[in-house]
């Protein structure tokens, strides 16, 4: 089904109202062509409509609302069978018909939807995927083109990850990385996107954040994630790259590029360090202690 952004947007509510308004319409235009021609194909936009962009019951709502709508014109057309009860058969086929609709297209969106996340997350974290991340970069630098607001995006690195798959084996392996993203999740502001950019490598992109809401924002999920390590006693910590861009770079891949070099920077450094960077204010920060880097 063509996805249209302005019902994409709209509430379960709305989308009951707009496919009752339509059902309305149908049926005066069914009304007014007689019961010669067929108007039964086109309800089905209201019942798609509904179900696809609205929920399973406001499918099913829209559902009875048509069958009784079909019925209604029916006999208001005048039409007359050869026996009383074939009205009342018609009404359960029609509805049965409708009901199947329904189901059908509320079915197709949510597997779809199952497949879109699938193929945007991380299946063992459950954070966004490298591809999808990506993404998000791109609509952000976009949106600092066009607005002028800064973003910041993190590059993390697990220190002694290889240590820990050495020692204890992959499982373990397994649930320090599900507990990275799980943590990260849990703590990350509802603005933030975090991912997970494969092997021991993760991300965060906080949208519209300044250099020190950012180092603010970040310091509170690093924090978490050092106290789950020494939790679990994981001997793991965080060589962590943040790149703040006060005007929009050139592209997602100057951006990466940037950050990982950060990151890689912190590694060197000592490992278990952030290194923060804004650009065009030419201040790093270490651990909330800003130096010049000219």
């Amino acid at each position: 089904m063509i996805q249209i952004p302005y019902l994409e947007r709209r509430s379960p509510g709305a989308i009951l109202v707009i496919s009752l308004a339509l059902t309305g319409l149908l049926s005066v235009g069914d009304y007014l062509t007689g019961p010669e021609i067929s108007f039964s194909i086109f309800y089905v936009l209201p019942i798609a409509v509904a179900a696809w962009y609205g929920s399973r019951t406001v499918g099913i709502l829209i559902a009875v609302v048509v069958a009784a709508t079909l019925n209604i014109v029916e006999v208001m057309s005048g039409v007359v069978y050869s026996h009383p009860l074939i009205v009342y058969w018609n009404s359960i086929a029609s509805f049965g018909i409708v009901l199947i609709l329904a189901y059908l297209f509320s079915d197709i969106r949510e597997r779809l939807q199952k497949e879109r996340r699938l193929a945007d997350t991380d299946s063992l974290t459950g954070a966004l995927n490298r591809r999808r991340f990506y993404q998000h970069v791109e609509n952000e630098i976009q949106r600092a083109s066009r607005y002028g607001h800064p973003f910041t995006i993190a590059y993390i690195d697990l220190d002694n990850f290889k240590t820990v798959n050495d020692s204890y084996g992959h499982p373990v392996g397994d649930d320090l990385l599900s507990t990275v993203g799980r943590v990260m999740a849990a703590h990350a502001r509802d603005t933030d996107i975090t991912a997970r950019l494969g092997g021991d490598e993760f991300a965060i992109l906080f949208v519209e954040t300044g250099l020190d809401e950012a180092a603010n924002a970040f310091g509170k999920i690093h924090a978490r994630l050092l106290a789950e390590m020494r939790r679990s006693g994981w001997p793991v910590t965080f060589s962590i790259g943040m790149v703040t861009y006060e005007t929009a770079p050139v592209d997602v891949r100057q951006v990466l590029k940037q950050a990982d070099e950060t990151m890689y920077a912190a590694k060197r450094s000592g490992k278990d360090r952030v290194f923060h960077i804004a650009f065009h204010t030419d201040v790093m920060v270490d651990h909330g202690f800003r130096r010049s880097t000219g």
